[in-house]
């Protein structure tokens, strides 16, 4: 037989993330519908396990929060999308035991990229041309900021191009699929 869930212990472990994540209804209550709670569980959970696959494999960043800023920013909003970035990215990197400078810097940034994306969303860009520049700009903050923070240049390449070059070319067909089913699903 296995282990018995344990909803008491489930709730003492994950108060303060359960407690942000009430927070975040409530702050965002006018713009929720039963598309975007659904979404976002399905984001969070694929939040989560990418950041616990970036623990378990050095020096590769496999994160799929900054590409789900982008869609959120892109189809509901910078406020969506900025605190998505910053709540659920603190939290991944929390949860795994990975906050440090960089880390913090690169959730700064996955906030940032929601905005930016809502930002040509609303200059009426398609979501693939918006993908890829708000991608370009992460890429150029990544390359200006990192040095700055770490030493090591053979590990600032690998996350300053390497993050980004993954999340272009893996990540952003499963966020074009979620678009395309958001289209649809909206009409």
């Amino acid at each position: 037989m296995g282990k018995k869930f344990n909803i008491i212990a489930f709730l003492n472990k994950y108060k303060t993330f359960l407690l942000l994540g009430a927070i975040g209804l409530i702050l965002f209550h006018n713009y929720l519908d039963i598309v975007l709670i659904v979404l976002l569980i399905f984001l969070v959970i694929l939040a989560l396990l990418s950041v616990r696959v970036t623990m378990m494999v050095p020096h590769i960043s496999i994160e799929t929060i900054t590409a789900s800023s982008i869609l959120l920013g892109y189809v509901w909003g910078w406020k969506i999308a900025l605190g998505f970035g910053l709540i659920i990215g603190f939290c991944a990197y929390a949860l795994n035991g990975m906050l440090k400078l960089k880390t913090i810097i690169n959730i700064l940034l996955m906030g940032l990229c929601g905005v930016v994306a809502a930002i040509f969303a609303n200059l009426h860009y398609s979501f693939t041309i918006a993908y890829m520049l708000t991608f370009l700009i992460r890429l150029i903050l990544n390359n200006l900021i990192f040095p700055l923070v770490e030493s090591d240049w053979i590990e600032n390449m690998i996350h300053s191009n390497g993050d980004p070059l993954f999340n272009v070319l893996i990540t952003f067909q499963i966020m074009n699929l979620i678009y395309w089913l958001l289209q649809i699903l909206r009409g």
